[in-house]
């Protein structure tokens, strides 16, 4: 937001931002985090479905209740996350299943998913992949 064209737009900043932690989030680090409510303020924390907006790449983790910092990476810009299973360039990608926060490529019988991103290269397991963030939408597999 460019704040002098619009001056309503006071307490917004770009990049990353820092709440408490809401949850453990020591070496969560290239996770995909999201915004919770804690006793009415925002913390981050792990999704725990799949269907969670989880759009902010965890930069700095710690323990419950200290200071964490992430950052949502823009439609322009491509970012690294941790990969769950294997994918091919171009692949459509959604929330792990299996460890929270991580990426995956949905295959044929996944169902309904939430896609949030696209990969870049191929991966496997446990790869910081490199993946671009797309208009949230629901696919079938």
């Amino acid at each position: 937001m460019n704040v002098i064209l619009n001056p309503s737009q006071g307490d917004t900043k770009r990049g990353d931002i820092t709440l408490p932690a809401n949850s453990n989030l020591t070496d969560k680090e290239n996770l995909l985090w999201k915004i919770v409510n804690r006793n009415g303020s925002p913390a981050f924390d792990l999704p725990g479905a799949v269907t969670d907006i989880a759009c902010f790449v965890g930069a700095s983790g710690d323990v419950q209740g200290n200071q964490v910092a992430a950052e949502a990476p823009s439609m322009d810009q491509n970012c690294r996350i941790l990969l769950d299973l294997t994918c091919n360039p171009g692949d459509k990608l959604a929330l792990s299943p299996n460890i929270w926060g991580r990426v995956y490529a949905p295959q044929t019988g996944a169902g309904a998913t939430l896609v949030e991103f696209v990969a870049e290269e191929a991966g496997i397991a446990g790869q910081l992949l490199l993946c671009r963030r797309i208009p949230a939408r629901l696919v079938t597999f």
